[in-house]
């Protein structure tokens, strides 16, 4: 395992946007983990502390990283024996890509992840971010996550329960997975005789009206309904959705629908309600709104785009802008689902 000195991200990441890393290195094999392992020990004291990179999806680079930059590209998908009531179980490694592994099982007849389509990323960051889309969560197929400590080389298998599964959230992200590595993801889908369509978003059921309601023609229409709305990362440098729809008590929902009647909203236990971020970063006038070569999607105000030599700091102050506008027009504080570096 090579270290190589002040390499460009840019490719690395979905948003191309211009960075280098003052070191950098490469997993390609779960053999190779002590040898990382020793490569973030020796970091103890750096500037700043060492990135695992995956996919690049879910990364805002504003500057360059000076440290160390791990990229994972640890591969292979493996079907394990079934599950107590016929369940398809499947073990993945993190650095798959997510689409690729939907597709593959979608289209080989094992139903249960085709509402994940099309979402940029990797199997380890679909664990971490709990990624969803279309009415399910990533945490509603996961059985167990596997993990590499890079402070003490231990390894150990986290069930679905004490990865503590959240909206956009996981233990994964507290500090005390901060030393982390997911290093394989397991999952369990249900047997065709179980399975049922998750086709309760709006507009999926529109889209499914008088057509067969098996897993192929859910994914090919969450995949239709994506690409009309949203920019491929290979052509327009984006993230996905930059935001995380806020989640605020019913009682402030309900005031700002009296105020607000087209206001998108989703009831949630607990006496809280989601809102849609893409409704009010389009009711606040910011879509298609920019600075620099940074800007809002025109066909998805969720979705912040590179249009061609945009820096990280162009993106980072439309998200500050956006975030500030939202707050002072609605009383809601918009979080970013992206990390920003």
């Amino acid at each position: 395992m090579q270290i190589e000195k002040n390499v460009s991200v840019g490719s690395l990441t979905t948003f191309h946007i211009e960075a280098k890393a003052s070191r950098l290195l490469t997993l390609k094999s779960e053999n190779e983990l002590p040898a990382l392992c020793e490569a973030f020990r020796a970091e103890k004291g750096a500037a700043r502390r060492p990135l695992i990179l995956g996919a690049g999806s879910n990364v805002l680079f504003t500057g360059d990283y000076d440290g160390l930059v791990a990229v994972n590209r640890l591969t292979g998908v493996r079907e394990l024996e079934p599950g107590p009531e016929g369940e398809y179980r499947f073990r993945a490694a993190s650095g798959e890509t997510m689409d690729h592994l939907v597709r593959m099982l979608t289209l080989s007849g094992h139903p249960g992840l085709e509402n994940l389509i099309l979402i940029p990323g990797s199997v380890g960051g679909a664990a971490v971010q709990n990624i969803g889309a279309y009415g399910l969560e990533a945490a509603e197929r996961i059985e167990s996550v596997e993990v590499f400590d890079l402070e003490d080389g231990s390894r150990r298998v986290l069930s679905c329960e004490e990865c503590d599964f959240r909206y956009r959230d996981s233990v994964f992200k507290r500090p005390q997975a901060a030393s982390w590595l997911v290093t394989a993801v397991t999952f369990s889908l249900p047997a065709p005789r179980a399975w049922r369509p998750v086709t309760g978003y709006k507009g999926l059921a529109a889209a499914l009206e008088g057509k067969p309601l098996d897993a192929a023609a859910v994914m090919h229409a969450v995949e239709a309904l994506r690409r009309a709305k949203l920019p491929d990362p290979e052509t327009v440098g984006n993230a996905g959705s930059f935001f995380k729809n806020p989640v605020i008590p019913e009682l402030q929902a309900r005031a700002l629908l009296e105020s607000y009647p087209s206001l998108v909203s989703y009831p949630l236990g607990g006496r809280r309600t989601k809102l849609a971020a893409g409704w009010l970063i389009e009711a606040a006038g910011f879509k298609g709104a920019s600075v620099g070569a940074a800007a809002v999607w025109d066909r998805q105000a969720l979705v912040l785009v590179n249009r061609g030599g945009a820096t990280g700091r162009d993106v980072e102050a439309l998200c500050g802008r956006i975030v500030e506008g939202i707050e002072r027009k609605f009383g809601v504080r918009l979080t970013p689902e992206v990390v920003i570096l």
